[in-house]
């Protein structure tokens, strides 16, 4: 028991017996007798009035103690399953990311096979841009869909400037792991290329929102602050 709580108590109790002490020393007649009475009554149903209002105050400091450790168990597994994920963009010689294999997975679709195709033609020296997601959080991320838009300045093609969105989805992409996804293929890289962001969004989830059927979270890149990385003799652009 609290230091407040049991001198409330000393308190209520000593009024009490003086107040019966009072009562008891005066005449006892029928109208004294039930004064007493009614005292012995009004003290028991104080004590007891007291008595309630302290459980009521522990059983609320138990249900604080509760919520709060509720809340902080629930923001400990929330982190646990949370991802933090990193969008950026690189230019690559190297399609297949051999280097980067063990953390690293192109996204398969069709823009990804023509990369392997024009790699494997050998011919000049070929450059590749993709988009990276990387998960560098503590969960993994589930449902996870890329949707990309870049500016692509092409001066070895007819239609030299352009504006291409690329799409593409992964279930689950674990900590540490990253995706890549073909944005521009450069089968005679000048100076003056250049693939330039324009937006992009992330659509992701993580088994701790999927279980409690939270609603996916949508993360948009800032362009002007996104990460870009070109291998040492690529001359395209990326920006």
């Amino acid at each position: 028991m609290s230091r407040g709580r049991g001198l409330r108590l000393v308190l209520v109790s000593i009024l009490l017996a003086v107040a019966l002490f009072c009562v008891w020393r005066v005449k006892l007649d029928s109208a004294r007798v039930a004064l007493f009475i009614t005292a012995v009554i009004g003290a028991v149903t104080t004590i007891y009035a007291l008595f309630t209002y302290e459980i009521l105050l522990q059983n609320q400091a138990m249900s604080k103690a509760a919520v709060d450790s509720s809340t902080l168990m629930e923001r400990g597994l929330r982190f646990a399953h949370t991802p933090n994920l990193l969008y950026r963009t690189i230019n690559t010689r190297d399609p297949t990311f051999q280097a980067k294999e063990e953390f690293l997975a192109p996204i398969d679709n069709d823009d990804y096979k023509r990369a392997l195709a024009e790699f494997g033609g050998g011919g000049q020296q070929k450059e590749f841009v993709f988009a990276v997601v990387q998960n560098k959080g503590q969960g993994a991320a589930t449902n996870l869909n890329i949707d990309a838009t870049y500016s692509i300045t092409d001066n070895s093609s007819p239609n030299r400037d352009s504006i291409v969105t690329k799409q593409a989805s992964t279930q689950i992409l674990e900590p540490g792991k990253a995706v890549a996804l073909c944005v521009f293929i450069s089968k005679v890289p000048t100076t003056g290329d250049r693939v330039a962001l324009m937006s992009a969004r992330l659509t992701t989830s993580d088994f701790y929102r999927d279980a409690i059927n939270e609603p996916v979270q949508e993360i948009d890149v800032d362009v002007k602050r996104h990460h870009t990385e070109s291998e040492q003799g690529c001359v395209v652009l990326v920006v």
